[in-house]
């Protein structure tokens, strides 16, 4: 892009987050809505508005928008500053400490090798079987987790290859493909994310509770067919590179004259084995929280005797703009929360549609949670927010419950739509696409989900759910 090009796209930015201020400054408040309400949503629109069209920093924005909460009376100062951060704030510290130690080892590079050879070559094809392996590691991990580690994969793979950031169609599959399967797999089992317990908790109050084997046989479909359907279409829409004979040539001969693991590999190997243990574990022992797993294990890369990783080479390469980007993110969701806007407007919209025909009614309601699952980035949130006025519909809809909370389960984990997914996040820093590649990859698969899971209803009953 031209400079001239992004100084407009920036001052765009600029012009529209004022006329989103202004609009909830001197818009009439509907019933329900307070003055803050609508500054609280035009603050994080605005948010969003400025982190696309590239205004400031990640950083700068993130903080600016943060405070604008409290110029315009949203939250006050101490709020913001105990909303700030949260766990996934240092979850993604340590993560990024985590993938820096695996970076240093030459695992990436072992699991590349053996996937390039099972491809037969074909760039598509591996990309495909990355996104699909991720997918199913993503069923019993933490999606974050899961993401950093494949993240590491495919950048050994691009560096082999000599791929450009922002050139390279394969940077582009596997940087967007990547975190797009880690969050899908973990709707696979009830242990992929912790929104996928809630939804079972709402269920057994509703009456129907279901099984671990119950969800597994229900979720795990689809998300495989979302899986395939989004490595055919990325592979589509930005067509990857081949992988360069010479790059298979390369990743051999490094193999080669590295040898077998060296002591510090092995070390990071039984340190991040165990974090997968425990972050596994971590599903029924809850003491195993996996920011606490985080944490614990990256303190446990640095120990004398141990001594994986340094302190100054682990912050040179930890992208501290997006850290605390993801802190940032909480504060605007905390002020979108405390106002009531999200409840305004779900409620609003699901109230009138209780009588439709069952496939509009589920159409309409998977559009709705997609679209604002898009802008709120956290699968928790989405089930707190949707799970109770879905319910709600039961009684005067007359379908079944589970039906109606697949909806926010499935969305909790699909976001394809907006970068600001924290697994996004961590994937954008490596530099190989744009906000707006994400959107382009999304649109379709999102729309194909949208209609397939309106036919949820047909789907549990046959499963006589």
């Amino acid at each position: 892009m031209s400079k001239e090009k992004g100084s407009k796209k920036s001052l765009t930015g600029l012009l529209v987050t004022v006329i989103l201020l202004l609009a909830a400054a001197v818009l009439p408040l509907p019933e329900g809505v307070t003055r803050s309400g609508w500054f609280s949503l035009a603050i994080f629109f605005s948010a969003i508005v400025l982190w696309i069209c590239d205004t400031m920093p990640m950083c700068v924005t993130a903080f600016a928008t943060m405070f604008l909460l409290v110029v315009f009376g949203v939250m006050d100062l101490s709020t913001v500053f105990s909303s700030f951060g949260g766990s996934s704030f240092f979850f993604a510290i340590a993560t990024f400490a985590v993938s820096i130690a695996l970076e240093n080892t030459s695992v990436p590079l072992r699991i590349c090798n053996t996937l390039t050879k099972w491809s037969g070559g074909s760039s598509r094809r591996l990309v495909i079987m990355l996104m699909l392996a991720c997918a199913l590691t993503s069923s019993v991990m933490s999606n974050l987790s899961t993401c950093i580690i494949y993240l590491g994969l495919g950048t050994a793979l691009l560096k082999a290859n000599n791929c450009q950031p922002l050139k390279s169609n394969l940077g582009k599959c596997l940087m967007i493909g990547i975190p797009a399967t880690a969050g899908c797999g973990g709707l696979i089992t009830p242990a992929g994310t912790p929104g996928n317990l809630l939804i079972m908790d709402l269920l057994e109050t509703a009456g129907t509770p279901l099984s671990f084997l119950q969800w597994t046989l229900l979720f795990a479909p689809i998300s495989i067919l979302t899986v395939i359907i989004c490595g055919i279409w990325v592979t589509k829409i930005f067509p990857p590179e081949q992988v360069e004979p010479s790059a298979i040539a390369a990743m051999n001969q490094k193999l080669v004259e590295h040898g077998r693991l060296n002591t510090q590999e092995k070390k990071t190997i039984v340190i991040i084995l165990a974090m997968l243990v425990c972050w596994f574990l971590g599903t029924w022992v809850p003491a195993l929280d996996v920011t606490l797993v985080a944490v614990m294990g990256m303190a446990i890369l640095f120990l004398p005797g141990i001594r994986v990783l340094t302190w100054e080479d682990t912050v040179k390469r930890t992208n501290w703009n997006l850290v605390f980007t993801i802190g940032t993110v909480g504060v605007l969701i905390a002020g979108m929360t405390s106002t009531g806007i999200m409840d305004w407007l779900v409620n609003g919209i699901f109230s009138s549609i209780a009588s439709w025909n069952v496939i509009a009614m589920f159409l309409v309601i998977g559009l709705v949670v997609c679209i604002i699952r898009a802008f709120i980035p956290t699968a928790p949130a989405i089930v707190a927010l949707f799970g109770a006025p879905l319910l709600s519909l039961v009684a005067v809809a007359g379908v079944s419950p589970v039906a109606l909370l697949m909806i926010p389960a499935y969305w909790a984990c699909t976001p394809m739509l907006l970068w600001i997914e924290p697994i996004f996040l961590f994937s954008y820093g490596y530099g190989y696409y744009k906000p707006a590649d994400v959107l382009k990859y999304g649109s379709l698969p999102t729309a194909i989900m949208i209609v397939l899971m309106a036919f949820t209803p047909y789907y549990t009953g046959l499963l006589g759910l």
